[in-house]
């Protein structure tokens, strides 16, 4: 079959993210590779395998965090040699290498932003503290320049949406972060066994960790064989601090993919999501929370915007950010009343099924891409 006849390829490329990364493989990509021949290219040290359906290919990790930017080039070189008919990356310091392969590659090529990136520069701990608002500039400054430049942008919130919007990009789509309806079957709200706080993500103090700890203390002061279950990978702060918890307050469980987040959660009471109120999280959206929901889990949030926009507290409560003895009460009003942790349960369960769901976003995914396919 000629270059001109055969089926289109998609390729997507990432310099930081892990192949079994929740909103590139199992929201994205898995969904593409019902349509299309679609290729992940990542930075992973495992071998090239098929992962839903999607074509992993990896270039191997050199060195810690700040080496990615470093790998620019190489990651981009690996991309191109999948003469692919449309490139979707994800990462900000990919945003000159990509610009540049746009101008001679003659295909569609869209850049997809998970988070507001000049504020979460300002969070990130493997960056010195004096060049992190250095760092931001530089980042907001290259975005501004190159983001209207590609074919579209994908975002993952409506304060991103408004972002990009106003930068002058052509095409702006927002898919949130939403749960796909296949990955959590439905099920009714069960009371464990045990009382189970549950957090899954990454974990960090930015992400609540001392608040939990607060939490769990307080919560077991009135309710002694309750626990706190942390799904997620550390920081290099926290994970110096692991050895001074209890052990038999707190469970650490290692990351697992997002395909097995709902087998995970299995056996929580409550889910938690105790993000402070910095600048980053008054604008992007907890996606852990309406993992909760789908997994019929109710959750205890901080009262951050974009959460009670979308929620309205439906599902769960809502407590102000930097208060674990109000987390505690919110849990523990849970804990001790399964009927109304339950009825809470099914009414986030059904606003997931009826709206905030990855499964009616999908159309908007196929939607962009059948164009910019077309146009070509």
């Amino acid at each position: 079959m000629s270059a001109e006849l055969r089926d289109p390829v998609i390729c997507h490329v990432t310099s930081v993210n892990i192949p079994t990364d929740g909103r590139i493989l199992y929201h994205e990509c898995r969904s593409l590779a019902r349509r299309w021949r679609t290729v992940l290219v990542c930075r992973d040290n495992s071998e090239p395998r098929t992962l839903e359906g999607v074509e992993i290919v990896t270039a191997p990790k050199r060195g810690g965090r700040l080496r990615r930017w470093a790998e620019v080039r190489r990651v981009v070189a690996l991309a191109e040699a999948q003469n692919a008919d449309l490139y979707h990356f994800h990462n900000v310091e990919l945003l000159p290498a990509m610009a540049r392969f746009a101008r001679r590659a003659g295909v569609p090529v869209v850049y997809d932003s998970h988070e507001h990136h000049p504020d979460a520069m300002l969070t990130k701990t493997y960056i010195p503290a004096p060049l992190r608002r250095l760092v931001a500039w530089w980042v907001d400054r290259t975005e501004r320049r190159l983001a209207p430049r590609f074919d579209a942008v994908v975002v993952a919130d409506e304060a991103l949406e408004r972002r990009y919007t106003a930068l002058g990009v052509r095409r702006v789509v927002r898919l949130d972060n939403f749960p796909p309806l296949d990955l959590f079957p439905r099920a009714e709200h069960a009371v464990p066994e045990r009382s189970t706080l549950l957090y899954v993500g990454s974990i960090s103090a930015v992400r609540g960790f001392d608040d939990m700890l607060e939490c769990i203390r307080l919560v077991r002061a009135e309710l002694p064989e309750a626990r706190l279950r942390i799904v997620g990978t550390p920081t290099e702060e926290v994970a110096a601090r692991l050895a001074e918890v209890d052990a038999e307050a707190v469970e650490f469980v290692p990351p697992v993919p997002y395909g097995e987040i709902a087998a995970v959660m299995q056996g929580a009471s409550v889910g938690l999501s105790l993000l402070h109120d910095i600048p980053k999280f008054r604008k992007n959206v907890p996606t852990k929370v309406f993992d909760y929901m789908a997994a019929c889990i109710p959750y205890v949030s901080t009262d951050l915007t974009p959460v009670r926009v979308l929620t309205g507290g439906v599902g769960g409560a809502l407590v102000p950010p930097g208060d674990p003895a109000a987390a505690a009460r919110a849990a523990l009003a849970f804990l001790r009343d399964p009927g109304a942790a339950g009825a809470a349960a099914l009414e986030g369960r059904a606003l997931v099924e009826e709206r905030l769901n990855w499964d009616a976003l999908v159309p908007r995914l196929f939607a962009l891409y059948e164009e910019l396919l077309a146009a070509r």
